[in-house]
Order: structure tokens, then C-alpha cells, then sequence
């Protein structure tokens, strides 16, 4: 499930993970399976919402224009030291936030039922911390994208430096509440479906499921800094992880899913590579590469094929 760095944004390093809708359908379990499944997934209207919100999350959260890195980004300017004959690259993606606008108010628009109180009220307050911050944007790109800042001594810019950071804080404490909704949501979904591949006999979706979800909560520890609870969920992890290995080796040459199969667990055991390296440095730089691999595992499990529905 997808959770973002928020909680060590303080760090100059901080991280975010990326939020993945794995593809699953209600699955062709058995029927108590498939009303367990039904019952945490909600909907159609239900799914189809939280897809919308799961997009516009991602592209919040992306590695390379979502609000943290461009905060990151702004912040090692250092705008209120800069002067007008310094070359200054203004760090934004307008595009990228415009999309995610849209695609939470996408999925605000859509009746989600009681499954989606949480997250609805969470894009409620997050909304317009999100415009907020995109006029900024459009504010500032230009004056800095035509070096306007060289013919005022870079005013306009230094008496928008704290409204512009105040804006990204409020947008990343918003995003980190919207994380919060959106992981008890998937997290409660993932966890009745992969009853249902257990009890209908898919044992190597099980499996993979299983990983996933243990990964998950690993990286939120690790995310947190909390080695001893990181530690404590270890060996469950890397047992589950060589459940995937055996998986991979049951799967025949020609099925799509062998190859999903042994990049996640590929990634996984990186993933745990990198918590040992953490635990021997405490580099936030490693503590990054946690991160990164499981956001590459959650990003492979859009690729894996489920049962028809």
C-alpha cells in the first residue's frame, strides 16, 4: 500500500513512496470471498472513485515533479541569500498538479458511500491548499522564466518566499492526511482479497498479495525510523518473500505472471538490502532506497494478471 515520507519531511532528504491501485477484481473466489471483497471495495462508483484519487495522489507524490520534490527543490534556492545577477531555475510542474486537481475532483464528484467519508473529507481540505499553492506557481514561473527578477533586485520574488513555502507546507500536510484515508481504504481491500485468493486456491496471487501487504507496513517503519518495529517484522518479510521465489518456480515458462513475479521479488529483497544498509549507516540516502524499491515492487504489481472477474 502506498504511505508518502511525510512524516520525515523535516529531513532535507525526505522521501515519498507512490500509492499503487493493484489490479484486482472482485477475483473468482468463493462467495463469501467475493462479499468480503465487494464489502471492503464498495461500489463501482466506489472504485472508480478511489482510482481517480489514487491518480491524482500518485502524480502528488511523483519522484520527480510531485510537491515534495519541488519543495525540496525551492527550498535549497534559498531565496531570501539569492541576488539578481544569480541564475535562478524557478522548480515547478504545472501540468503535473493541474492533473491532479482534476482527477481528485474527478473522484470527489462520484458517490463512494460510507468507504469514502474519510477520504472525501480529506479532499475537501486539500483542494484548495492545492490551487493555493498552483497560483503560486503561476505567479512566480514566469517572473522567474523571464528573469524579471533581474530588473526589480528579485523583490517580487523574496516577498513571495514565505507565502510560497507556507503554501507547501499546508499542501504536504494535506497530501499526508489524504495518504492516511486512502492507505485504510486499499489496505482494507487487499487484505479481504487476499483472503479470497486463499480460500479459492490461488495460491501464487496469495503469496504475492501476502509480500505486498508485509512490505507495506516494513516500510512504514522504516519510513518512521523505527528500526526495533522493522526489525520485529523482518523475518515474517523475507519469509514471505521467499514464498514469492517458490511461487515464481511453480509458474510455467509462458505465464505472464512469472516474470512480475521475480522483478517484485527482485525488488523486495533490494528493498531489504537497503533496510540493512540503513540500519549500518542511518543514511537518509539509504533509508530513500527502502522506499524507492518498494515503490518499484507496488509499481511491477500493476503489470501482475488476476482472475477475471
Amino acid at each position: 500500500m502506498m504511505k508518502t515520507g511525510m512524516r520525515a519531511l523535516a529531513l532535507a532528504t525526505a522521501s515519498v513512496l507512490t500509492l499503487g491501485l493493484a489490479a484486482c477484481g472482485d477475483g473468482a473466489g468463493k462467495e463469501g470471498g467475493a462479499a468480503s471483497v465487494a464489502e471492503a471495495a464498495g461500489s463501482t462508483a466506489t472504485q472508480e472513485k478511489f482510482n481517480h484519487y489514487v491518480e491524482g495522489f500518485n502524480k502528488l507524490i511523483d519522484d520527480s515533479w510531485g510537491v515534495s520534490n519541488n519543495f525540496r527543490s525551492y527550498q535549497q534556492l534559498d531565496i531570501p541569500n539569492k541576488s539578481a545577477s544569480d541564475s535562478i531555475y524557478f522548480p515547478e510542474n504545472i501540468t503535473t498538479l493541474e492533473g491532479a486537481i482534476e482527477a481528485l475532483k474527478e473522484g470527489r464528484a462520484l458517490n463512494g458511500g460510507n468507504q469514502a467519508t474519510a477520504a472525501d473529507a480529506a479532499v475537501d481540505k486539500l483542494l484548495p491548499r492545492l490551487e493555493a499553492l498552483l497560483t503560486q506557481w503561476k505567479t512566480l514561473d514566469p517572473y522567474y522564466e523571464s528573469r524579471r527578477y533581474r530588473e526589480d533586485g528579485l523583490a517580487q520574488g523574496k516577498a513571495a518566499d514565505a507565502g510560497l513555502k507556507s503554501a507547501y507546507e499546508a499542501a504536504l500536510a494535506g497530501i499526508e492526511e489524504f495518504d492516511t484515508a486512502l492507505t485504510q481504504y486499499l489496505r482494507a481491500r487487499d487484505e479481504a482479497q487476499l483472503a479470497e485468493y486463499r480460500a479459492a486456491g490461488h495460491g501464487e496471487l496469495a503469496s504475492l498479495m501476502d509480500a505486498m501487504q508485509k512490505a507495506d507496513h516494513f516500510s512504514d517503519s522504516v519510513i518512521e525510523g523505527n528500526k526495533a518495529e522493522a526489525d520485529r517484522q523482518l523475518p515474517a518479510l523475507e519469509a514471505a518473500v521467499a514464498e514469492v521465489r517458490k511461487a515464481e518456480g511453480t509458474l510455467a515458462a509462458d505465464d505472464g505472471n512469472k516474470t512480475e513475479f521475480k522483478l517484485i521479488a527482485d525488488y523486495l529483497e533490494s528493498m531489504i538490502g537497503d533496510y540493512r544498509d540503513y540500519k549500518q549507516s542511518d543514511s537518509d540516502s539509504d533509508r530513500e532506497d527502502v522506499v524507492d524499491n518498494y515503490n518499484r515492487a507496488v509499481g511491477q504489481m500493476g503489470d501482475v494478471e488476476h482472475p477475471a472477474s
